[in-house]
């Protein structure tokens, strides 16, 4: 069982993660459905980072990323 300190530090890292997920995102307009694949963004998500794609959407956008970056 984690103790207060490590429950502590994995909430500061997520919060973290969620500041600088924001911070790189672009001037993007939040939206209620996905732009890629019309499905509805789940609520945790929207509240977490500012976004317009469903996890699904942007998880293949962020291998395509990988593979075709020069």
């Amino acid at each position: 069982m984690a103790d207060p300190a490590d429950i502590a530090q994995l909430e500061i890292e997520q919060t973290e993660s969620r500041l600088i997920a924001n911070l790189k995102q672009q001037d993007v307009e939040p939206t209620d459905d996905c732009i890629e694949c019309g499905n509805e963004i789940n609520e945790a998500r929207k509240k977490a980072i500012k976004t317009n794609l469903c996890i699904g959407c942007a998880e293949l956008h962020e291998i395509k990323r990988k593979l075709f970056r020069r």
